[in-house]
Formats: C-alpha cells, structure tokens, sequence
C-alpha cells in the first residue's frame, strides 16, 4: 500500500513540476529592473484615461459657467467703459485676453497634474500585483529559491504580500520537512522500484530548493536476497578454504 502510494504521488510530482521550464521571462519584476516608464501598461492606460475623463468633465463643468458669465460681464463693462472713457476700455480688452489665458492655463495644468498623479497612483497599483502575479507563477512551477515578495514604501497591498510571504515561507518549510522525511525513510526500503521512485523525488525536491545542490549518491537497497547470498558466501568461504588446506 504504502509503496503504490509513493509511485502515485510520484506521477502526480512529475506531471506538475519534473520538467524544467525557462523562467526569466517570469522573472518578479522589480523597480530598478524596468526598461519602461509603465509597470503595467494595459491597466495604467486603461484607469489613467478613466481619470483623465474625470478630471476633463469636471474641469468643463466648472470652467464653462465661469468662463460664459464672465464674458458676459466683459461685454456689459466694455460697453460702458466705450461710452464713458475709452482708454478704459482698452483696458478691459487686455484684461480679457489675460484672463481667458489664465483659464487655459489652467486647464492644462489641471490635465497634467491628473495624468502624472494617475500614472503614479496606478504604479502603485500594478506594480505589487505584477510582482505578485510573477511570483506566484515561478512558485506554482515548484521554484522554492525565489525570495520573498518585496515592495516599496508607498505601495499598496502590503498586507497582502505579508500574508503571501508568510504562506509562501510555510510552504518553504513543509518541501523541507517533506525532503527530510523521505531522505529518513529512503535507507529502509527495499523494493528497488519505489527506491528509485523516492530518490528521484529526493533529487527533485532537492533541485527545487537549491539550484546548484551537492548530492551524494545515496547506497542502493539491499534485498532481502542479496542478504541471503552474501551470507551465504561469507559462510561457505572460510570452509571452503579450510577443505583445501585439508586437502593439500
């Protein structure tokens, strides 16, 4: 039973995680590492233009009214200004060219403010999911070498990372525990073929942990009929020996 069990569990391991695949393009991206100026750029553009429609509306909303009534001041005053004194009106004339620059200015200013604080904020954002997201892939392939998941200061989701590094450092553990209860059991077996099924588990989970281990062949089994034999011949030996002294 107990054999049966070590070669299923074998065959579910080597379907899942016995193949070597090629991870640096999974490789958990870090903040030095970007050849870009988006972390993710399919989900900054996506909310950075939702803002951006925000921040565009509500600008409208608010710029428009003041701008209608305020030209309808400066029609009422430049007609007064024309009848009463015109270097006053001049004046106002300039004043509104100033002021309708005032207002353009302002609205390129608020544009870009709220693209470079959306681009930031949604950093922010993609930045810790990617990290996690690459992480979580190398770690389904069974690589335990990774390091745990680390953010900067001004990110978000750092409770959720503490807790999948927490699970990630138990998981760590248990393959340990797990590589040191079967190089425990491995010198009691004596069926070759569950032998050789937990060895290369052992080599496997080995490989996982540590990409460059240095392991020592472990001794093959020993059968209950190659214990028979070697006693056998250790016995007939010395009689063997002593017949031919006899005999000579």
């Amino acid at each position: 039973m107990i054999e049966e069990l070590f070669i299923k569990h074998n065959e579910i391991y080597n379907k899942n995680m016995r193949t070597p695949h090629n991870n640096k393009h999974l490789q958990p991206s870090t903040y030095s590492q970007r050849s870009t100026t988006y972390v993710d750029r399919d989900f900054q553009v996506k909310y950075t233009r939702y803002i951006l429609g925000m921040a565009i509306l509500s600008t409208f909303i608010f710029l428009l009214p003041a701008l209608y009534f305020s030209n309808q001041n400066y029609f009422i005053f430049y007609q007064l200004a024309d009848l009463l004194s015109p270097d006053l009106a001049n004046y106002i004339a300039k004043e509104r060219i100033g002021f309708n620059a005032i207002f353009a200015i302002t609205f390129i200013v608020n544009i870009i403010f709220w693209a470079v604080f959306s681009k930031k904020m949604t950093a922010k954002i993609a930045g810790p999911a990617k990290i996690l997201r690459n992480h979580m892939r190398l770690l389904s392939r069974g690589d335990f070498t990774l390091p745990p998941v680390r953010l900067r200061e001004d990110d978000e989701f750092k409770e959720l990372v503490n807790a999948y590094n927490y699970l990630f450092i138990l998981w760590k553990v248990q393959s340990e525990r797990e590589l040191e209860e079967l190089r425990e059991i491995q010198s009691s077996i004596t069926n070759p073929a569950v032998y050789e099924t937990v060895r290369r588990m052992i080599r496997e989970r080995t490989l996982r942990l540590n990409p460059n281990p240095k392991i020592t062949p472990a001794p093959a089994p020993v059968s209950s009929d190659n214990t028979s034999s070697t006693t056998s011949s250790h016995d007939g030996g010395p009689a063997a020996s002593r017949g031919s002294r006899h005999a000579s």
